[in-house]
């Protein structure tokens, strides 16, 4: 009996080691929240002026970027039935309810602004989006040396973003350890990559234990302007996750909501 219990209480203990060290996929996917945000400031534009359920949809059509999938009920279901791991609350703060995203509530703005204080948006070229609620800096082509400079502390991190300069970015980046651990996240705008070029998620390591994200928003569905997601290696350090946000009109880049929500997720994802 003894050998019994003794075996029993080893397999009880092997289940909840595996339980709590068997990899889960992610509770929140960034490229579904940012979507979600978009749908919602488009359900608020629509409503102000009057449309319904159709209206939406239509909307939607014309400036949602395709490829995500969409979760069950579509992009117009309520975001509100996907649980905690989307609760806007969660994710930027109180006040920042989905209705209030829909509405354009002050509150909204403002904790954006706060969760991006003391952030820099950097634009190496021309920048497609003027996203609002971060300070933005512009520098003509690719130098690191821009996250350096008056009124930039030590505590503050940055946002790279590029539509003409991918591949220099990913070059420089890649040559740059000492800069990686204060980027908060990449954002690729219509941009173009070097087929060429491996991509190691060890190139891309950093002091931090922590994963950056690479936002990639395409008006092409040439190999050029996607980045696969690199492979894990065996140590299972995963310094990068690539985020697909998907596949748009070149006028929908114009989209001054587009680029509202766009700064909802770079709040969210920090």
């Amino acid at each position: 009996m003894t050998d019994l219990v003794l075996w029993m209480s080893f397999l009880l203990l092997l289940a909840a080691a595996l339980t709590f060290a068997w990899p889960r996929p992610p509770g929140w996917d960034p490229v579904t929240f940012h979507h979600l945000a978009l749908a919602s400031l488009v359900r608020g534009e629509v409503e102000a002026a009057g449309g319904d359920l159709e209206a939406w949809r239509a909307r939607l059509g014309s400036v949602l970027p395709i490829g995500p999938a969409a979760p069950g009920g579509g992009w117009t279901l309520d975001p509100d039935e996907l649980g905690a791991d989307y609760s806007t609350a969660e994710r930027l703060g109180a006040g920042a309810t989905w209705d209030a995203v829909a509405a354009g509530a002050p509150a909204v703005a403002e904790v954006v602004t706060r969760r991006l204080d003391d952030v820099r948006l950097i634009w190496f070229g021309a920048a497609p989006l003027d996203i609002p609620g971060v300070v933005t800096l512009a520098a003509a082509a690719v130098t690191l040396e821009t996250m350096s400079g008056p009124g930039i502390a030590a505590s503050t991190r940055f946002v790279l973003a590029t539509r003409d300069h991918g591949a220099a970015l990913l070059t420089a980046l890649k040559a740059a350890p000492d800069r990686r651990d204060r980027i908060r996240a990449l954002l690729f705008v219509d941009a173009t990559f070097d087929l060429a070029a491996e991509l190691r998620q060890d190139d891309f390591d950093t002091e931090l234990d922590r994963t950056t994200p690479w936002f990639v928003l395409r008006t092409r569905d040439e190999a050029d302007a996607m980045l696969a997601d690199p492979p894990v290696p065996e140590t299972q350090r995963r310094s990068i996750r690539v985020h697909d946000l998907g596949q748009l009109s070149i006028a929908a880049l114009s989209e001054p909501l587009l680029a509202r929500s766009v700064a909802i997720l770079l709040a969210a994802a920090g």
